[in-house]
Protein backbone atom coordinates (compact mmCIF):
# COMPACT_ATOMS: atom_id res chain seq x y z
CA UNK A 1 0.00 0.00 0.00
CA UNK A 2 1.33 3.60 -0.52
CA UNK A 3 0.15 6.64 0.70
CA UNK A 4 1.09 9.83 -1.35
CA UNK A 5 0.76 13.21 0.45
CA UNK A 6 1.88 16.86 -1.57
CA UNK A 7 5.26 16.31 -1.02
CA UNK A 8 5.17 13.57 0.68
CA UNK A 9 4.37 9.62 -0.21
CA UNK A 10 3.51 6.79 2.20
CA UNK A 11 4.29 3.26 1.35
CA UNK A 12 2.47 0.75 4.20
CA UNK A 13 3.08 -2.79 3.95
CA UNK A 14 1.24 -5.46 6.16
CA UNK A 15 3.90 -8.08 6.57
CA UNK A 16 2.41 -10.42 9.29
CA UNK A 17 -0.64 -9.11 9.73
CA UNK A 18 -2.01 -11.43 12.29
CA UNK A 19 0.36 -9.46 14.64
CA UNK A 20 -2.00 -6.43 13.58
CA UNK A 21 1.26 -4.11 12.85
CA UNK A 22 0.84 -2.25 9.61
CA UNK A 23 4.38 -1.13 7.83
CA UNK A 24 4.88 2.21 7.08
CA UNK A 25 7.53 3.89 4.95
CA UNK A 26 7.22 7.40 3.90
CA UNK A 27 9.37 9.49 1.64
CA UNK A 28 9.06 13.68 1.86
CA UNK A 29 9.81 15.63 -0.55
CA UNK A 30 10.73 19.27 -1.73
CA UNK A 31 12.17 19.88 1.46
CA UNK A 32 13.30 23.78 2.40
CA UNK A 33 13.96 23.64 6.02
CA UNK A 34 16.50 22.44 8.38
CA UNK A 35 13.52 21.17 10.35
CA UNK A 36 10.63 18.75 9.48
CA UNK A 37 7.76 18.60 12.01
CA UNK A 38 5.42 15.46 11.03
CA UNK A 39 2.16 15.94 13.21
CA UNK A 40 -0.10 13.06 13.98
CA UNK A 41 -3.77 13.69 14.43
CA UNK A 42 -4.89 13.86 18.62
CA UNK A 43 -8.32 12.91 17.38
CA UNK A 44 -11.06 12.17 15.48
CA UNK A 45 -13.99 13.68 13.74
CA UNK A 46 -16.83 12.07 15.53
CA UNK A 47 -15.69 11.52 18.84
CA UNK A 48 -14.94 14.99 20.84
CA UNK A 49 -12.45 13.34 22.82
CA UNK A 50 -8.59 13.13 22.79
CA UNK A 51 -7.60 9.72 21.11
CA UNK A 52 -3.62 9.92 22.10
CA UNK A 53 -3.16 7.64 18.54
CA UNK A 54 0.41 7.74 18.73
CA UNK A 55 0.32 5.44 21.38
CA UNK A 56 -0.13 2.90 19.07
CA UNK A 57 2.98 3.89 16.96
CA UNK A 58 6.15 2.23 17.18
CA UNK A 59 10.27 1.91 15.66
CA UNK A 60 9.56 5.38 14.38
CA UNK A 61 13.05 6.53 12.54
CA UNK A 62 14.16 9.07 9.96
CA UNK A 63 16.78 8.77 6.88
CA UNK A 64 17.99 10.37 4.26
CA UNK A 65 18.03 8.20 0.89
CA UNK A 66 21.36 6.42 1.59
CA UNK A 67 19.66 5.10 4.56
CA UNK A 68 21.95 7.20 7.16
CA UNK A 69 19.54 8.16 10.15
CA UNK A 70 18.83 11.64 11.37
CA UNK A 71 18.08 12.70 14.57
CA UNK A 72 14.41 12.67 15.95
CA UNK A 73 12.25 14.07 18.69
CA UNK A 74 9.11 14.52 19.61
CA UNK A 75 7.77 18.00 20.16
CA UNK A 76 4.23 16.80 22.05
CA UNK A 77 3.14 13.52 22.34
CA UNK A 78 2.02 13.28 18.37
CA UNK A 79 4.78 15.35 17.05
CA UNK A 80 7.80 14.59 15.72
CA UNK A 81 10.75 17.06 14.44
CA UNK A 82 13.06 15.84 12.29
CA UNK A 83 16.46 17.44 12.46
CA UNK A 84 17.78 18.02 8.75
CA UNK A 85 20.80 20.07 8.99
CA UNK A 86 22.01 19.81 5.20
CA UNK A 87 18.66 21.04 3.57
CA UNK A 88 18.21 17.10 2.47
CA UNK A 89 15.77 17.79 -0.29
CA UNK A 90 14.33 14.53 0.45
CA UNK A 91 13.56 12.26 3.80
CA UNK A 92 12.04 8.71 4.26
CA UNK A 93 10.95 7.50 7.51
CA UNK A 94 9.79 4.79 8.82
CA UNK A 95 7.34 3.34 11.66
CA UNK A 96 4.65 1.00 12.43
CA UNK A 97 1.07 1.03 13.01
CA UNK A 98 -0.82 -1.07 15.90
CA UNK A 99 -4.20 -1.81 14.13
CA UNK A 100 -5.98 -4.24 16.43
CA UNK A 101 -9.47 -2.51 17.34
CA UNK A 102 -12.24 -3.53 15.34
CA UNK A 103 -14.88 -0.88 15.92
CA UNK A 104 -16.30 1.75 13.87
CA UNK A 105 -13.98 4.38 14.34
CA UNK A 106 -10.52 2.81 14.87
CA UNK A 107 -8.01 0.85 12.65
CA UNK A 108 -7.98 -3.29 12.37
CA UNK A 109 -5.60 -5.63 10.11
CA UNK A 110 -5.99 -9.79 10.27
CA UNK A 111 -5.57 -12.52 7.64
CA UNK A 112 -9.23 -11.46 6.43
CA UNK A 113 -9.16 -7.59 6.27
CA UNK A 114 -7.30 -4.25 6.21
CA UNK A 115 -9.31 -1.45 8.17
CA UNK A 116 -8.20 1.79 8.13
CA UNK A 117 -9.62 5.37 9.43
CA UNK A 118 -6.01 6.93 8.21
CA UNK A 119 -6.86 10.00 10.92
CA UNK A 120 -5.59 7.29 13.20
CA UNK A 121 -1.85 6.65 11.45
CA UNK A 122 -0.68 9.21 9.13
CA UNK A 123 0.77 12.22 9.62
CA UNK A 124 1.41 15.43 7.52
CA UNK A 125 2.95 18.37 7.53
CA UNK A 126 0.83 21.59 8.83
CA UNK A 127 1.91 23.76 5.65
CA UNK A 128 0.80 20.90 3.31
CA UNK A 129 -2.54 19.82 5.05
CA UNK A 130 -4.30 21.87 1.31
CA UNK A 131 -2.52 19.88 -0.93
CA UNK A 132 -4.26 17.02 -2.60
CA UNK A 133 -3.12 13.12 -1.87
CA UNK A 134 -3.00 9.98 -3.34
CA UNK A 135 -3.30 6.48 -1.67
CA UNK A 136 -2.04 3.35 -3.70
CA UNK A 137 -3.11 -0.09 -2.24
CA UNK A 138 -0.58 -3.00 -2.31
CA UNK A 139 -3.32 -4.94 -2.11
CA UNK A 140 -4.15 -8.99 -2.99
CA UNK A 141 -5.92 -8.71 -6.52
CA UNK A 142 -8.54 -10.37 -5.06
CA UNK A 143 -9.46 -7.83 -2.52
CA UNK A 144 -12.17 -5.28 -2.68
CA UNK A 145 -12.01 -1.37 -1.98
CA UNK A 146 -14.63 0.40 0.46
CA UNK A 147 -14.16 3.70 0.62
CA UNK A 148 -15.77 6.88 -0.05
CA UNK A 149 -12.49 8.66 -2.22
CA UNK A 150 -12.36 8.12 -5.60
CA UNK A 151 -10.17 4.95 -6.97
CA UNK A 152 -8.47 3.84 -10.00
CA UNK A 153 -6.66 0.82 -10.12
CA UNK A 154 -6.03 0.79 -6.15
CA UNK A 155 -4.98 4.35 -5.76
CA UNK A 156 -7.37 6.57 -4.01
CA UNK A 157 -7.17 10.49 -4.32
CA UNK A 158 -8.15 12.90 -1.30
CA UNK A 159 -8.21 16.91 -2.54
CA UNK A 160 -6.83 17.35 1.14
CA UNK A 161 -5.58 16.09 4.54
CA UNK A 162 -9.41 16.84 5.70
CA UNK A 163 -10.74 14.68 3.23
CA UNK A 164 -8.35 11.89 3.75
CA UNK A 165 -8.80 12.00 7.70
CA UNK A 166 -12.28 11.99 7.11
CA UNK A 167 -12.36 8.70 4.49
CA UNK A 168 -12.08 5.54 6.24
CA UNK A 169 -11.53 2.01 3.85
CA UNK A 170 -11.82 -1.34 3.70
CA UNK A 171 -9.88 -3.77 2.09
CA UNK A 172 -11.06 -7.16 2.05
CA UNK A 173 -12.10 -10.67 -0.51
CA UNK A 174 -14.98 -10.71 1.55
CA UNK A 175 -17.11 -7.50 0.68
CA UNK A 176 -20.47 -7.43 -0.49
CA UNK A 177 -21.44 -4.09 -2.53
CA UNK A 178 -24.86 -3.08 -3.59
CA UNK A 179 -25.36 0.05 -4.86
CA UNK A 180 -28.63 2.21 -6.11
CA UNK A 181 -30.04 5.79 -6.52
CA UNK A 182 -31.59 8.61 -4.19
CA UNK A 183 -31.94 12.18 -6.26
CA UNK A 184 -29.24 11.64 -8.44
CA UNK A 185 -26.92 10.58 -6.21
CA UNK A 186 -25.54 6.78 -6.05
CA UNK A 187 -25.47 5.08 -2.42
CA UNK A 188 -23.17 2.26 -1.71
CA UNK A 189 -23.94 -0.52 0.58
CA UNK A 190 -20.94 -2.09 1.91
CA UNK A 191 -20.96 -5.91 3.50
CA UNK A 192 -18.07 -7.02 5.68
CA UNK A 193 -18.90 -10.28 7.81
CA UNK A 194 -21.29 -12.95 8.21
CA UNK A 195 -24.95 -11.69 8.23
CA UNK A 196 -28.59 -12.36 7.50
CA UNK A 197 -29.84 -8.65 6.78
CA UNK A 198 -32.46 -8.63 3.97
CA UNK A 199 -30.32 -6.19 1.71
CA UNK A 200 -33.16 -5.64 -0.59
CA UNK A 201 -35.33 -4.87 2.44
CA UNK A 202 -32.60 -2.41 3.99
CA UNK A 203 -32.72 -0.72 0.65
CA UNK A 204 -35.70 0.09 0.10
CA UNK A 205 -35.70 1.56 3.78
CA UNK A 206 -32.97 3.26 3.11
CA UNK A 207 -34.54 4.97 -0.27
CA UNK A 208 -37.57 6.08 2.22
CA UNK A 209 -35.85 7.69 4.78
CA UNK A 210 -33.17 9.17 3.03
CA UNK A 211 -35.49 10.83 0.71
CA UNK A 212 -37.04 12.09 3.97
CA UNK A 213 -34.13 13.84 5.11
CA UNK A 214 -33.36 14.98 1.43
CA UNK A 215 -36.91 17.33 1.92
CA UNK A 216 -35.76 19.02 4.93
CA UNK A 217 -32.31 20.30 3.02
CA UNK A 218 -33.63 20.08 -0.37
CA UNK A 219 -30.55 18.67 -1.67
CA UNK A 220 -28.24 15.50 -1.15
CA UNK A 221 -24.76 16.65 -0.78
CA UNK A 222 -23.18 14.36 -2.29
CA UNK A 223 -22.83 12.32 -6.09
CA UNK A 224 -21.68 9.11 -4.18
CA UNK A 225 -22.24 8.17 -0.53
CA UNK A 226 -21.13 4.36 1.25
CA UNK A 227 -22.07 2.89 3.97
CA UNK A 228 -19.35 0.95 5.80
CA UNK A 229 -21.28 -2.40 7.22
CA UNK A 230 -18.69 -4.32 9.42
CA UNK A 231 -20.92 -7.04 10.73
CA UNK A 232 -19.35 -8.72 14.13
CA UNK A 233 -20.16 -12.07 15.42
CA UNK A 234 -20.63 -10.68 19.34
CA UNK A 235 -23.13 -8.01 20.56
CA UNK A 236 -22.19 -4.72 19.80
CA UNK A 237 -23.44 -0.95 18.14
CA UNK A 238 -21.21 1.75 16.91
CA UNK A 239 -21.52 4.46 14.16
CA UNK A 240 -18.96 6.87 12.67
CA UNK A 241 -20.25 9.29 10.56
CA UNK A 242 -17.77 10.70 7.47
CA UNK A 243 -17.87 13.47 5.01
CA UNK A 244 -19.80 11.36 2.64
CA UNK A 245 -19.90 8.01 3.92
CA UNK A 246 -20.17 5.59 7.55
CA UNK A 247 -18.71 3.25 9.23
CA UNK A 248 -21.01 1.22 11.08
CA UNK A 249 -20.46 -2.06 13.27
CA UNK A 250 -23.15 -4.26 14.69
CA UNK A 251 -23.01 -7.52 16.35
CA UNK A 252 -26.34 -9.47 17.53
CA UNK A 253 -26.82 -10.49 20.91
CA UNK A 254 -27.75 -13.84 21.36
CA UNK A 255 -30.99 -12.70 23.14
CA UNK A 256 -32.17 -10.46 20.34
CA UNK A 257 -34.74 -11.06 17.53
CA UNK A 258 -33.81 -10.65 13.60
CA UNK A 259 -36.64 -7.85 13.96
CA UNK A 260 -35.17 -5.57 17.14
CA UNK A 261 -31.57 -6.16 15.73
CA UNK A 262 -32.87 -4.98 12.19
CA UNK A 263 -34.54 -2.20 13.63
CA UNK A 264 -31.60 -1.08 15.79
CA UNK A 265 -29.00 -1.35 12.26
CA UNK A 266 -31.91 1.05 10.34
CA UNK A 267 -31.99 3.33 13.34
CA UNK A 268 -28.34 3.67 13.72
CA UNK A 269 -28.00 3.88 9.48
CA UNK A 270 -30.63 6.67 10.19
CA UNK A 271 -28.55 8.44 12.68
CA UNK A 272 -25.25 8.86 10.72
CA UNK A 273 -26.89 9.36 6.97
CA UNK A 274 -28.29 12.70 8.92
CA UNK A 275 -24.95 13.44 9.84
CA UNK A 276 -24.40 13.82 6.38
CA UNK A 277 -25.55 17.52 6.81
CA UNK A 278 -25.25 17.78 10.47
CA UNK A 279 -21.88 18.26 12.04
CA UNK A 280 -19.75 17.29 8.10
CA UNK A 281 -21.76 20.05 7.23
CA UNK A 282 -23.11 22.25 9.73
CA UNK A 283 -20.81 22.70 12.11
CA UNK A 284 -20.07 25.05 15.47
CA UNK A 285 -17.49 27.84 14.44
CA UNK A 286 -15.05 26.12 16.69
CA UNK A 287 -14.61 23.60 14.20
CA UNK A 288 -14.93 25.18 10.89
CA UNK A 289 -12.25 24.00 10.63
CA UNK A 290 -11.40 21.00 12.44
CA UNK A 291 -8.35 21.91 13.94
CA UNK A 292 -6.38 17.73 14.41
CA UNK A 293 -3.70 18.95 16.84
CA UNK A 294 -5.94 19.90 19.85
CA UNK A 295 -9.32 19.89 21.51
CA UNK A 296 -12.42 21.73 19.60
CA UNK A 297 -13.80 22.70 22.64
CA UNK A 298 -17.85 22.96 21.65
CA UNK A 299 -20.82 23.67 24.07
CA UNK A 300 -23.27 22.75 20.82
CA UNK A 301 -23.03 19.06 21.44
CA UNK A 302 -27.11 19.40 21.74
CA UNK A 303 -27.79 20.67 18.06
CA UNK A 304 -24.49 17.83 16.27
CA UNK A 305 -25.76 14.86 18.34
CA UNK A 306 -29.20 15.85 19.93
CA UNK A 307 -30.57 16.74 17.22
CA UNK A 308 -29.15 14.17 15.46
CA UNK A 309 -30.58 11.76 17.70
CA UNK A 310 -33.75 13.44 17.54
CA UNK A 311 -34.25 13.39 13.87
CA UNK A 312 -32.46 9.50 13.19
CA UNK A 313 -35.69 7.97 14.62
CA UNK A 314 -38.36 10.63 13.84
CA UNK A 315 -37.39 10.28 10.07
CA UNK A 316 -38.62 6.37 10.29
CA UNK A 317 -41.72 7.22 11.99
CA UNK A 318 -42.34 10.18 9.30
CA UNK A 319 -41.32 7.95 6.20
CA UNK A 320 -43.80 4.80 7.48
CA UNK A 321 -40.81 2.24 8.08
CA UNK A 322 -41.40 2.54 11.54
CA UNK A 323 -45.01 2.76 13.42
CA UNK A 324 -45.87 4.67 16.35
CA UNK A 325 -45.36 2.26 18.62
CA UNK A 326 -41.62 0.76 17.30
CA UNK A 327 -41.09 5.19 17.42
CA UNK A 328 -42.17 5.02 21.37
CA UNK A 329 -39.90 1.82 22.28
CA UNK A 330 -36.93 3.85 20.89
CA UNK A 331 -37.86 6.81 22.48
CA UNK A 332 -38.78 5.50 25.74
CA UNK A 333 -35.30 3.56 25.65
CA UNK A 334 -33.64 6.84 25.39
CA UNK A 335 -36.01 8.66 28.01
CA UNK A 336 -35.56 5.93 30.97
CA UNK A 337 -31.74 6.60 30.33
CA UNK A 338 -32.13 10.16 30.74
CA UNK A 339 -34.38 9.64 34.23
CA UNK A 340 -32.39 7.14 35.47
CA UNK A 341 -29.26 9.50 35.48
CA UNK A 342 -29.04 11.88 38.55
CA UNK A 343 -26.41 13.89 36.38
CA UNK A 344 -29.24 15.94 35.03
CA UNK A 345 -29.57 17.59 38.28
CA UNK A 346 -25.35 18.87 38.57
CA UNK A 347 -24.76 19.28 35.20
CA UNK A 348 -26.12 20.88 32.26
CA UNK A 349 -26.28 19.68 28.47
CA UNK A 350 -23.82 22.58 27.56
CA UNK A 351 -21.65 21.98 29.60
CA UNK A 352 -21.57 18.21 29.27
CA UNK A 353 -20.66 18.75 25.61
CA UNK A 354 -17.53 20.79 26.62
CA UNK A 355 -16.41 18.05 28.78
CA UNK A 356 -16.85 15.70 26.22
CA UNK A 357 -13.20 16.62 25.96
CA UNK A 358 -12.08 15.74 29.70
CA UNK A 359 -13.63 12.40 30.12
CA UNK A 360 -15.19 11.50 27.15
CA UNK A 361 -17.84 8.67 26.71
CA UNK A 362 -17.25 7.13 30.26
CA UNK A 363 -19.71 7.49 32.75
CA UNK A 364 -17.00 9.22 35.01
CA UNK A 365 -18.21 9.83 38.43
CA UNK A 366 -21.31 9.08 39.59
CA UNK A 367 -23.83 11.60 38.52
CA UNK A 368 -21.58 14.17 37.35
CA UNK A 369 -22.70 14.88 33.59
CA UNK A 370 -25.84 14.30 31.29
CA UNK A 371 -25.56 12.99 27.41
CA UNK A 372 -25.47 14.96 24.67
CA UNK A 373 -27.35 12.48 22.95
CA UNK A 374 -30.22 11.52 25.39
CA UNK A 375 -30.74 15.36 26.76
CA UNK A 376 -29.63 16.56 23.49
CA UNK A 377 -33.08 14.47 21.66
CA UNK A 378 -35.36 15.67 24.34
CA UNK A 379 -33.89 19.51 24.07
CA UNK A 380 -34.87 18.86 20.21
CA UNK A 381 -38.00 17.40 20.60
CA UNK A 382 -39.05 20.63 23.17
CA UNK A 383 -37.67 23.23 20.38
CA UNK A 384 -39.68 21.48 17.39
CA UNK A 385 -43.04 21.50 19.40
CA UNK A 386 -42.68 24.89 20.02
CA UNK A 387 -41.59 25.94 16.67
CA UNK A 388 -44.99 24.02 15.71
CA UNK A 389 -47.34 25.15 18.35
CA UNK A 390 -46.08 28.97 18.16
CA UNK A 391 -46.35 29.28 14.82
CA UNK A 392 -49.77 27.20 14.06
CA UNK A 393 -47.73 24.11 12.32
CA UNK A 394 -46.26 26.53 9.67
CA UNK A 395 -42.62 25.90 10.51
CA UNK A 396 -40.79 23.53 12.51
CA UNK A 397 -36.97 22.60 13.62
CA UNK A 398 -36.66 21.60 9.85
CA UNK A 399 -36.95 25.07 9.00
CA UNK A 400 -34.26 25.68 11.34
CA UNK A 401 -31.71 23.08 9.84
CA UNK A 402 -32.54 23.70 6.42
CA UNK A 403 -31.28 27.27 6.76
CA UNK A 404 -28.02 26.34 9.12
CA UNK A 405 -27.25 24.11 5.74
CA UNK A 406 -27.94 26.76 3.62
CA UNK A 407 -26.95 30.21 5.48
CA UNK A 408 -24.30 28.95 6.97
CA UNK A 409 -22.76 25.53 5.53
CA UNK A 410 -23.48 26.81 2.01
CA UNK A 411 -21.25 30.38 3.05
CA UNK A 412 -18.26 28.36 4.12
CA UNK A 413 -18.78 29.41 8.12
CA UNK A 414 -19.95 27.61 11.18
CA UNK A 415 -22.95 28.67 13.85
CA UNK A 416 -22.71 29.44 17.20
CA UNK A 417 -25.27 29.50 19.84
CA UNK A 418 -26.77 32.99 19.04
CA UNK A 419 -27.02 31.85 15.79
CA UNK A 420 -29.12 28.39 16.40
CA UNK A 421 -31.21 31.03 19.52
CA UNK A 422 -31.77 33.26 16.74
CA UNK A 423 -33.81 30.40 14.06
CA UNK A 424 -35.47 29.07 16.42
CA UNK A 425 -37.10 32.36 17.82
CA UNK A 426 -37.33 33.15 14.00
CA UNK A 427 -39.61 30.39 13.19
CA UNK A 428 -41.56 30.14 16.67
CA UNK A 429 -41.71 33.79 16.79
CA UNK A 430 -41.49 34.00 20.56
CA UNK A 431 -37.97 34.21 22.70
CA UNK A 432 -36.13 31.49 23.38
CA UNK A 433 -34.41 32.35 26.92
CA UNK A 434 -36.11 30.35 29.08
CA UNK A 435 -35.48 27.64 27.29
CA UNK A 436 -31.46 28.10 26.52
CA UNK A 437 -31.68 29.57 30.22
CA UNK A 438 -33.65 26.13 31.42
CA UNK A 439 -33.00 23.51 29.41
CA UNK A 440 -29.40 23.64 27.74
CA UNK A 441 -27.83 25.16 30.53
CA UNK A 442 -30.06 24.40 33.27
CA UNK A 443 -29.81 21.55 35.33
CA UNK A 444 -32.84 19.54 36.22
CA UNK A 445 -35.73 21.53 34.99
CA UNK A 446 -36.34 19.78 31.53
CA UNK A 447 -39.14 17.62 32.55
CA UNK A 448 -41.57 20.19 33.35
CA UNK A 449 -41.41 21.56 29.68
CA UNK A 450 -41.24 17.87 28.42
CA UNK A 451 -44.71 17.14 30.25
CA UNK A 452 -46.03 20.44 28.52
CA UNK A 453 -45.17 19.28 24.96
CA UNK A 454 -45.63 16.08 25.16
CA UNK A 455 -49.13 16.38 26.06
CA UNK A 456 -49.13 18.75 22.68
CA UNK A 457 -49.02 15.35 21.10
CA UNK A 458 -52.03 13.83 23.36
CA UNK A 459 -49.64 11.80 24.98
CA UNK A 460 -48.43 11.65 28.55
CA UNK A 461 -45.04 10.82 30.79
CA UNK A 462 -46.28 8.09 33.23
CA UNK A 463 -43.20 5.20 34.66
CA UNK A 464 -40.81 6.71 32.59
CA UNK A 465 -42.13 6.29 29.37
CA UNK A 466 -44.59 8.34 26.95
CA UNK A 467 -47.69 6.93 26.72
CA UNK A 468 -50.73 7.47 24.63
CA UNK A 469 -53.62 9.50 26.26
CA UNK A 470 -56.23 9.24 23.43
CA UNK A 471 -55.65 7.92 19.86
CA UNK A 472 -52.83 10.36 18.87
CA UNK A 473 -53.77 9.89 15.48
CA UNK A 474 -56.55 12.43 15.43
CA UNK A 475 -54.70 14.84 17.01
CA UNK A 476 -54.39 17.44 13.99
CA UNK A 477 -50.88 18.65 15.67
CA UNK A 478 -49.73 15.44 15.95
CA UNK A 479 -50.55 14.71 12.17
CA UNK A 480 -48.26 17.50 11.42
CA UNK A 481 -45.62 16.50 13.65
CA UNK A 482 -45.39 12.82 12.70
CA UNK A 483 -45.97 13.38 8.87
CA UNK A 484 -44.88 17.10 7.71
CA UNK A 485 -44.15 17.97 4.18
CA UNK A 486 -41.42 19.91 3.50
CA UNK A 487 -41.92 23.10 5.45
CA UNK A 488 -41.99 26.64 4.04
CA UNK A 489 -39.61 29.24 4.57
CA UNK A 490 -39.82 32.73 5.97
Amino acid sequence: MMFIFANMKYKVSINNPTEHFIQIEGKIENIKSQEVLLQLPAWRPGRYELGNFSKNIRKFKAMDESGIELHVRKTSKDCWKIINPTMLNSIIIHYEYYANQLDAGACYLDENQLYVNPVHCFMYQSENMKESFEIELNIPDNYKIACQLSEKNKVLFAKDFQQLADSPFIASEKLEKTSFSIENSTIHFWFNGAHNVNIEKLKENTISYAKKQVEIFEELPCKEYHFLYQMLPDAFRHGVEHEDSTVIAMGKREDETDENFYDSLLAISSHEFFHLWNIKRIRPVEMWPYDFTKENYSTLGYVYEGITTYYGDLILLRSGIWNWEKYAASFNGDLEKHLNNEGRFNYSVAESSFDTWLDGYTQGIPARKVSIYFEGMLAAMIADLMIIKNSDAKFSLDNVMHDLYHDYYKNNKGYTESDYKNLLEKYAGISFDSYFKDIIWGKGKIEKYLEEYISLLSCSIFEKKIQRQIDVESNPLFVYWMNRKKCSTK
